[in-house]
């Protein structure tokens, strides 16, 4: 469990490793490495299921357990959920703009690498055919697409959805939330009770998927990744990590590691069909993320993985990178087939590839990217501004520590 005192006028965070963080005021909130830990096993999670799904076959009976890999994306939902809501919980009092200093750290986290993508795959792929119209297929880069891309509403138009880097879905849902957030934390997160949140949400992923197949027209078979893929259908996972903020969860309890492994193996062993999965594996995934943020002990020997943490902080270029890398790889020969050995290459191979990309796009694209941002913010003055400063502050004199991602 965390414990917190004053020394010195300075809050102090006393963690069960022992290690100290001093000095928050002006600065970025914590960054939980643990939490770090459960994005890495997120981005692992899914890049075994696409290596499996790109050259679909039979295996041996834990293979179920990796047609769940998808779920991945809804555990990266709920963690950014709870850390930004703890973000901005420290931040929004200090800001001078919240809402817009929110929304550039977003975007300089995200766009840069996201647009980088959109020109590699633009010139060495032909897109997604399998999420469009037939007349889009072998058109699929037009400028109409290229500028919902660009400008992230490609996730409310079902014929661009999915359909330029392969597995930008989630980016376009992820990028709505943002939208909404600073407006959900000033006007319903103080109003509402978490329950009201998860019933919400539950209601979005009911709801949303009828809703689009009773209207006026059929929905053609390409586009039925669209109910899915929604924002509203996604929600859930979003309202579970606002909620988890809000709930007053007693104290952890023995068995609680327990349950959610019991909970996971009951749901991996059996197969569910997109929206039903979607739903059961927020109860798992909730108490891990919970479990986690806790620091419960049970889980230490997990959350607490050194690899899995620097794996969780290059999550982000390792999504978007992937699918791409994945693609090419399963390309080769010795790749290109329906078996066993084949998913364990192309596992093997592009799990390191993209591993080695990750770590140049991390460090080259998404940190100046980050840094981009936080320039931005000092100029137009919209972060922390020291007391008695009236001046617009240079970039040294705001003091960001490492971005929350």
């Amino acid at each position: 469990m965390r414990k917190f005192c004053d020394e010195g006028g300075q809050r102090v965070i006393r963690g069960t490793s022992g290690r100290q963080q001093k000095g928050w005021v002006g600065s970025s909130p914590p960054r939980y490495a643990r939490l770090d830990a459960l994005r890495g096993i997120a981005i692992l999670s899914v890049m075994v299921f696409h290596a499996a799904i790109i050259r679909p076959f039979q295996g041996p009976w834990w293979m179920r357990f990796v047609g769940q890999g998808d779920q991945g994306v809804g555990l990266f939902y709920m963690v950014s959920a709870l850390t930004l809501v703890l973000s901005w919980q420290y931040r929004h009092h200090k800001d001078a703009a919240p809402a817009k200093a929110f929304w550039t750290r977003r975007f300089f986290r995200i766009a840069p690498l996201f647009y980088l993508m959109l020109l590699v795959t633009g010139l060495w792929t032909t897109g997604n055919p399998t999420v469009v119209p037939t007349t889009m297929q072998g058109h699929i880069f037009t400028w109409a697409n290229l500028l919902a891309h660009v400008t992230f509403v490609f996730g409310w138009v079902p014929w661009f959805q999915n359909s330029w880097i392969g597995i930008e879905w989630s980016i376009g849902v992820e990028m709505t939330f943002y939208a909404l957030f600073p407006f959900v934390m000033r006007r319903i997160f103080p109003k509402v009770s978490a329950w009201t949140f998860l019933v919400w949400g539950l209601m979005g992923a009911v709801l949303w998927p009828i809703i689009l197949q009773h209207l006026w027209f059929t929905w053609p078979h390409w586009a039925h990744s669209f109910l899915l893929w929604s924002f509203p259908t996604q929600a859930i996972w979003f309202a579970a990590g606002l909620g988890m903020v809000k709930f007053d969860h007693g104290q952890t309890l023995r068995g609680w590691s327990t349950l959610w492994l019991m909970w996971a193996l009951f749901l991996g062993w059996h197969e569910w069909s997109f929206q039903m999965a979607n739903l059961l594996w927020v109860i798992p995934n909730y108490l891990l993320v919970w479990l986690t943020w806790k620091d419960y002990s049970g889980l230490s020997w997990l959350v607490h993985n050194r690899v899995l943490q620097y794996i969780g902080t290059r999550s982000y270029s390792l999504y978007l990178t992937h699918w791409f890398i994945l693609g090419k790889v399963s390309d080769w020969s010795w790749a290109n087939t329906h078996t066993l050995q084949g998913f364990a290459l192309r596992l093997s191979v592009a799990g390191a590839l993209s591993l080695a990309v990750s770590e140049l796009s991390f460090r080259y694209i998404e940190k100046p990217g980050i840094n981009w941002g936080k320039r931005l913010i000092a100029y137009w003055q919209w972060g922390y501004v020291k007391p008695g400063q009236s001046s617009r502050p240079s970039v040294k004199q705001v003091v960001y520590d490492k971005e929350q991602a």
